[in-house]
């Protein structure tokens, strides 16, 4: 699919993050849009997500140097670490101070490292450097998962079992085998592991042709909903769309 055909199907959703101009829409009756806008009433969250937060987003990158530059320069981040766990696969981690908005708090890298699992709107880099997948400008498959901070990590685990949520990965797993590993996982972490996902019914594969009849059948059926709106110890879960969530104790359990 072309660029500007995704931009256009799309454009309903980025004009729904302005909520306050449609609501103001809303009141004054205008002609209806295409789209509706409904306030949230959600009631008092459930007492044991106590201590929630999402923490950060994972990012695969073809190039985590350029990375670190764009969202250094553009965004203003600060580099918080990188781990090289190999000449060929990397890690970092960047985000903005948090002693208040960017710039009014300033933090050392050290200081943010320490205080990692207690901060918000971080960005995790992955690169896999044997990876032959590449991304150029445009809409492309790079999201790998978004990252949620718990008191308390088993207990979140028989938590989402009880609510029967789908669990990709477990506390005290970790296989990337060819035989036995987790391709979602794998995949989602930045090995060249291609797979075909049915997790809430949209089929995902890295190499769809975005033209297809199908693929364009599952964007369509998402838009309306658009519109509207460690590695061992941690957990990996799907939501309904499969979008993924790492999940990790605020005090590393050290399984």
């Amino acid at each position: 699919m072309r660029f500007s055909l995704f931009v256009t199907a799309l454009l309903p959703a980025a004009l729904a993050c302005n909520h306050a101009n449609l609501a103001q829409h809303e009141a004054r009756n205008d002609s209806a849009p295409p789209f509706k806008y409904t306030e949230g009433t959600d009631g008092p969250a459930d007492p044991a997500t106590r201590g929630y937060f999402v923490n950060h987003v994972g990012l695969v990158v073809s190039n985590i140097t350029a990375s670190r530059e764009w969202y250094s320069t553009v965004l203003g981040m600060r580099h918080i670490f990188t781990m090289d766990l190999s000449d060929q696969y990397s890690i970092m981690y960047m985000g903005h101070a948090q002693g208040g908005r960017n710039g009014t708090g300033f933090q050392t890298g050290a200081e943010l490292a320490r205080d990692k699992n207690n901060l918000g709107g971080l960005v995790e880099f992955i690169e896999y450097k044997k990876s032959s997948r590449k991304y150029a400008p445009g809409p492309s498959n790079t999201l790998s998962h978004m990252g949620l901070i718990v008191d308390d990590l088993l207990a979140a685990q028989a938590r989402f079992d009880s609510l029967n949520v789908e669990t990709v990965k477990r506390a005290g797993d970790l296989d990337f085998s060819a035989e036995t590993g987790n391709p979602i996982f794998a995949s989602a972490w930045g090995f060249d592991s291609r797979f075909l996902s049915s997790i809430g019914g949209l089929t995902t594969d890295w190499e769809l042709d975005f033209t297809s009849e199908e693929e364009q059948a599952a964007i369509q059926a998402v838009l309306p909903a658009l519109g509207i709106m460690g590695f061992k110890e941690l957990i990996v879960i799907a939501d309904p769309d499969g979008n993924l969530f790492e999940v990790q104790s605020l005090v590393p359990t050290l399984i």
